[in-house]
């Protein structure tokens, strides 16, 4: 393990929080200089000026190691996508001669699949490559496993970013919040003290995911610095509350009723208080509900979503599903549906009937969903099978279904036959087909060859699709008359592609 010397010393700035880096030195440095100036003062050895035991933070370079072993399940379940057997000799391919858009295009596409199966193939190339673009969609495909692999390259970046493009650097600080690299944390600690705002902004973010009580501590003697911009203002409080540093909180209580305070920060402190899940936060946060700010509301909400146990907060909440502002109706609904307050379900049934505004409509039909009553169910599966709900809405409240299971297939199953009998309702019976496309269920085994046996080549095609997804076993036949019908185009040479059968 690499150890590098050129960290902060926290324990002075815990002291002396209001120092900065002078100009052309960095932060790094800058710790250095205080460390050995403090050391040389007549202390006895290892204390501070007051007393207090120096913990110099070193940054530690991790040792190389290889990914993760991909997991079964996930591999399996990404393999159901291939296109054909030779799918996976493809990839490699296009990691080992591919052009940078291949190689890019290839790792969103495994993204988007969570797929698992070439990490070894991007963490081969990332060792080589001289793309900046490769390198950081390699970043952020092991950014989406959550896979370490890479923490040697992220932390030497963090302990000395200048010489790396700013794109790189943002996009290790997301890499190491997603692994939870605690060997990163004194580099970016060292971060917060430069005079790059974009460091400082990016690096409190990043202590807010990866901290912990001591980083807390540390931070805690920012809330009274005078030389934060109001935007840093902002980060800071969403950090304090993130990392329950409750040293703060009585500041943080007096800047969210501070009314002459900036409203942004204001709405982050609110939300912080709320994060630190103190009980005395919740008369306080049911007290600013009543503010004429809805974004303030807004914030009040998610502060309040941090206390599933309590009847005060479960009062508001309720009430911010009746809330005049769109904003606090879509912020009250997530916290119904998160803090799973089955008691809303008639209040989402109303709003889901009566709102004005398609995409609160569309959060209660999944928050229902996502809740699971009788009434939310019902009311959710009549509109999938009322001839008068309009195609929007029938998809819209069949793909909140669908996300949670299988209430409604039937009818869904039903609408979707009825879609392949009548061409005016083809753009429904695409959006249809397209949701079916997304799970491999059993119960979509028969509609997956209704599609296939369509003359409408765009159903076909999404036929296909469902057929990749899971090769349903009744379906094959239809798969395969595709196959040998060398009239029958493109989605011909899909369907012996899916079946690895040769074009010759």
């Amino acid at each position: 393990m690499k150890i590098h010397y050129a960290a902060v010393a926290l324990s002075f700035f815990v002291l002396q929080p209001f120092c900065r880096a002078p100009a052309g030195m960095n932060a790094s440095a800058f710790a250095q200089s205080a460390s050995t100036s403090s050391a040389q003062s007549a202390v006895p050895a290892g204390t501070s000026n007051e007393g207090i035991p120096r913990n110099k933070k070193i940054v530690r370079i991790p040792e190389a190691k290889r990914p993760a072993a991909p997991d079964r399940e996930k591999s399996e379940k990404a393999a159901l996508s291939d296109k054909s057997s030779d799918t996976v000799k493809e990839y490699r391919d296009t990691f080992r001669y591919g052009v940078s858009p291949e190689i890019t295009s290839l790792l969103q596409k495994c993204i988007d699949n969570d797929d698992p199966r070439f990490s070894d193939d991007a963490y081969d190339l990332f060792q080589t490559t001289r793309s900046s673009q490769v390198r950081e969609k390699i970043l952020e495909y092991f950014t989406h496993l959550k896979d370490p692999c890479l923490e040697d390259y992220a932390v030497g970046v963090l302990d000395d970013p200048y010489d790396t493009k700013n794109s790189t650097v943002e996009a290790v600080f997301r890499y190491v919040s997603a692994v939870k690299s605690k060997e990163a944390l004194p580099a970016v600690l060292a971060l917060l003290d430069t005079d790059s705002d974009a460091y400082f902004q990016a690096a409190l973010t990043t202590i807010g995911e990866i901290g912990g009580p001591e980083e807390a501590q540390y931070l805690a003697g920012y809330i009274d610095r005078d030389d934060l911009t109001v935007v840093q203002k902002q980060a800071l409080a969403r950090v304090l509350g993130k990392l329950h540093a409750t040293e703060t909180w009585a500041k943080l209580v007096s800047i969210a009723q501070n009314e002459d305070e900036n409203a942004f920060v204001r709405m982050y402190a609110a939300e912080a208080i709320g994060a630190m899940q103190k009980s005395e936060s919740i008369p306080i946060l049911a007290e600013l509900y009543e503010s004429s700010d809805p974004n303030f509301r807004q914030y009040v909400i998610k502060g309040l979503s941090h206390y599933p146990g309590s009847g005060e907060a479960k009062e508001v909440i309720m009430q911010g599903i009746r809330d005049e502002h769109y904003k606090v109706r879509l912020e009250a609904i997530a916290a119904v549906k998160k803090l799973k307050f089955t008691e809303a379900s008639p209040y989402l049934v109303y709003r889901a009937k009566n709102d004005k505004e398609k995409v609160v409509k569309n959060a209660c039909y999944d928050a229902l969903a996502s809740l699971g009553t009788k009434d939310g169910n019902a009311y959710l599966v009549e509109i999938v099978s009322d001839p008068k709900s309009g195609d929007t809405a029938k998809v819209d409240a069949a793909k909140a279904l669908a996300s949670q299971g299988s209430v409604g297939e039937k009818e869904m199953l039903a609408l979707a036959g009825e879609t392949l009998k009548d061409d005016r309702r083809k753009q429904l019976r695409y959006a249809l087909g397209k949701l079916f496309a997304q799970y491999a269920r059993a119960g979509y085994a028969d509609i997956c060859r209704d599609f296939l046996l369509s003359k409408d080549a765009a159903t076909v095609s999404l036929g296909l699709d469902m057929y990749a997804k899971a090769k349903y076993t009744s379906a094959y036949s239809a798969v395969a008359s595709l196959a040998n019908d060398k009239k029958s185009g493109a989605n011909g040479a899909r369907a012996r592609k899916i079946l690895g059968m040769s074009e010759e």
